[in-house]
């Protein structure tokens, strides 16, 4: 949830130095609990700003290791996930998950895509013979085939 504006935060306040807590949370529509926080917070910082927000886990992956492993799929493309997760911690010293390499290598907009060999002697033009003799679906994925009259 958004932190209530500086603006709300100060008449809040000021309203509170003259009146009770239950007085000032039932006028302001909050609770009692949030006039509470609000004067403890003056009276620790001397200030009425909302304190930053640190939320959630530090990355188990740091920025220097974010540009090793762009720097390492930029010499080495066909690396796998698992390969990837070895070479971070052989250098690191840190483990991690394949998810979480996942996860960082999306974030990096670092796109894994399958690469399909072909044998050496069919030539770069021709499709695969599977291909030719599987019948192309004209209808909707989910709908039954019309059937032959």
């Amino acid at each position: 949830m958004k932190a209530y504006s500086l603006d709300l935060r100060m008449r809040m306040f000021s309203y509170a130095l003259t009146h009770s807590v239950r007085k000032t949370a039932a006028l302001f529509r909050v609770s009692p609990n949030t006039v509470h926080v609000l004067k403890k917070l003056f009276i620790e910082t001397g200030q009425l700003a909302p304190k930053p927000s640190h939320a959630g886990r530090p990355r188990a992956i740091s920025a220097e290791g974010e540009l090793y492993l762009q720097a390492l799929l930029r010499e080495e493309v066909d690396l796998t996930l698992e390969a990837l997760r070895e070479r971070y911690a052989d250098t690191y010293g840190v483990t991690v998950s394949v998810g979480t390499m996942f996860n960082t290598l999306r974030r990096l907009r670092i796109t894994r895509k399958k690469v399909h060999r072909r044998s050496p002697e069919e030539p770069p033009g021709a499709s695969s013979p599977n291909r030719a003799l599987s019948p192309r679906r004209r209808c909707h994925p989910l709908r039954p085939a019309p059937l032959p009259r």
